[in-house]
């Protein structure tokens, strides 16, 4: 017996028959498959992006940023004031180029008051970063310039949340169900 036939057995679902899931990242109603789970490995997970639509090319975009534990050698990176210290490594996809500006990545607290420039988005549509919060944005941005800043100033382009800055907010669930998610921009 195959794996996906054990596991579509433990469902009480027919091998014909495929179920929907939901992977945690927001992809809901999808029907099983490898191209619909993304690939988080060796990360400890993963955010997904959600386009503002408020540039143009950037509708369709979507990306994923791969939170993972910083090295260190003993397990897991603890910073001197005992937060941990996470790599992020995010990458875009169907998104055109922008004719003029600079994709940039950064951070900022869940109120922001703080932000924190990770960097340009290279060729490929990726960054790669250290994060030193737990609960944080991950905001992509449209800059008129590729300089390391203390706050963007162009459009926000796509935009996720840490898992912990999940927890923020109840909406589509409990009394709240009548809020619909997609008003935060998930599904």
């Amino acid at each position: 017996m195959t794996l996906v036939a054990a596991l579509l057995a433990l469902l009480s679902v027919s091998e014909g028959e495929r179920p929907t899931w939901s992977t945690g990242f927001g992809f809901r109603g999808v029907p099983c498959s490898s191209a619909a789970i993304p690939d988080v490995t060796g990360a400890y997970y993963g955010i997904e992006m959600v386009p503002t639509r408020r540039v143009a090319g950037t509708g369709r975009a979507r990306g994923l940023g791969k939170v993972s534990f910083s090295e260190s050698p003993y397990g897991v990176a603890v910073l001197r004031d005992g937060r941990y210290a996470y790599d992020i490594d995010l990458t875009l996809e169907r998104i055109k180029p922008p004719p003029a500006g600079f994709l940039t990545a950064w951070v900022a607290k869940s109120d922001l008051s703080e932000r924190t420039w990770l960097g340009v988005l290279d060729d490929d549509l990726r960054v790669a970063a250290r994060v030193e919060w737990n609960k944080f944005l991950l905001v992509v941005t449209l800059e008129p310039s590729d300089e390391p800043s203390d706050s963007w100033r162009g459009p926000v382009v796509l935009r996720g949340m840490s898992r912990s800055g999940l927890m923020h907010t109840l909406a589509g669930h409990g009394p709240f169900e009548k809020e619909p998610c997609s008003k935060y921009g998930f599904d």
